[in-house]
C-alpha cells in the first residue's frame, strides 16, 4: 500500500515545473527613453511621451533608476538618480520652481525645444509624469 501512495505523490508533482522568473527582461520591459533633440521622455511600453526640462550636460546612455529620499527644498521628497559625477547626482525629478526667474513651468509647456533645455544636467518631469516614472527601471537618453 505504501509503494502505490508513493507513485500517486511522484504522478502529482511532476507535472509541476517552475518557471525561473527573468528580472532583467521584466526590468528592461519597463524603461523610458529621453530624446535630447527633442526634450522629451518616452514610456517605451505605452508610447506616450511628455516634454522634459533638461540641460547640455544631461548624460547620454542607459541607466538604471533608483529613488532616493531628499529633504533639499523643491524636490518633493524624493528624486529619482541615474547617474552619479563626483558628488553631483544626475537625476529624475519633478520641475523645480524655486527660481521664478527661471519660469520652469512655462518652459516645460513651451512647444519649442530650445525654451526646455535649460537644466544643469538633471531631467525633470511634471508631477503626473513624476509618478508615473516611480514604476520604472531603466532610463536611456539618446
Amino acid at each position: 500500500m505504501m509503494r502505490n501512495w508513493f507513485w500517486v505523490i511522484i504522478l502529482c508533482v511532476l507535472p509541476i515545473r517552475t518557471q525561473a522568473f527573468d528580472f532583467q527582461s521584466f526590468k528592461n520591459s519597463r524603461k523610458v527613453v529621453v530624446h535630447t533633440d527633442r526634450a522629451e521622455l518616452c514610456f517605451t511600453d505605452t508610447q506616450d511621451c511628455h516634454p522634459v526640462l533638461l540641460g547640455k550636460t544631461t548624460p547620454k546612455g542607459k541607466f538604471d533608476l533608483t529613488i532616493y529620499a531628499t529633504n533639499k527644498t523643491g524636490y518633493g521628497g524624493d528624486v529619482i538618480g541615474f547617474k552619479q559625477e563626483n558628488d553631483f547626482l544626475f537625476a529624475l525629478h519633478r520641475v523645480w520652481t524655486l527660481k521664478p526667474e527661471e519660469h520652469r513651468l512655462e518652459r516645460i509647456a513651451s512647444a519649442r525645444v530650445s525654451d526646455r533645455i535649460m537644466t544643469n544636467g538633471c531631467i525633470n518631469v511634471e508631477n503626473a509624469v513624476y509618478d508615473k516614472l516611480k514604476q520604472y527601471f531603466v532610463l536611456e537618453v539618446i
